[in-house]
């Protein structure tokens, strides 16, 4: 997917808590101040809602998580973020790309794997960075993250955290401050 015909604004947030980031979500795209805009959250596909139930014995590895992600960013993108785009809005992805990738490198993938397999999303205008913990429940009304955390290991956070410390010293990543 390319975003060279896009004539909108992409602007990402990724954080920890899920809740946040979409009440975030919402905050920036009324702080751009135009009516035309948009924000997409996560499980827009309903991927994570029907896999909820099952039992610790049956859920998915964080590979698979990770592939799941990459399957509802990709119908994100298709039926919510580039037809904004295209529009000419202002589009707020929340979380992006830079979650997914986080956490699976948090979780020992490769990083080769784990950046090559979300080529295919467009680069935002602009990226922001949610201060935030993790409230682990096991449902896709809380995050991505809180979805999987009850699979995920001691220092996970932590990892999850030093990769985002790291992209805001590079700068790519504001602190988002929306008071």
């Amino acid at each position: 997917m390319s975003n060279s015909s896009t004539r909108g604004q992409l602007l990402t947030i990724e954080g920890v808590r899920g809740r946040d980031l979409t009440s975030a979500a919402r905050r920036l795209s009324r702080s751009q101040r135009t009516q035309d805009g948009a924000f997409s959250i996560w499980d827009a596909s309903g991927i994570f809602y029907e896999i909820q139930g099952l039992d610790a014995r049956h859920k998915p590895s964080q590979a698979t998580l990770i592939l799941l992600y990459a399957a509802d960013l990709h119908f994100r993108l298709r039926w919510q973020i580039l037809p904004a785009l295209e529009e000419g809005k202002t589009v707020v992805a929340a979380p992006y790309v830079e979650t997914a990738i986080a956490a699976g490198l948090a979780s020992g993938l490769p990083r080769k794997w784990v950046t090559e397999l979300f080529r295919f999303a467009p680069k935002p205008s602009a990226s922001f960075w949610l201060e935030g913990s993790p409230v682990i429940s096991g449902s896709p009304e809380s995050g991505f993250l809180e979805f999987c955390g009850k699979t995920l290991h001691k220092d996970f956070f932590d990892k999850f955290s030093a990769h985002f410390a790291a992209l805001r010293r590079r700068g790519k990543y504001e602190l988002l401050d929306l008071k």
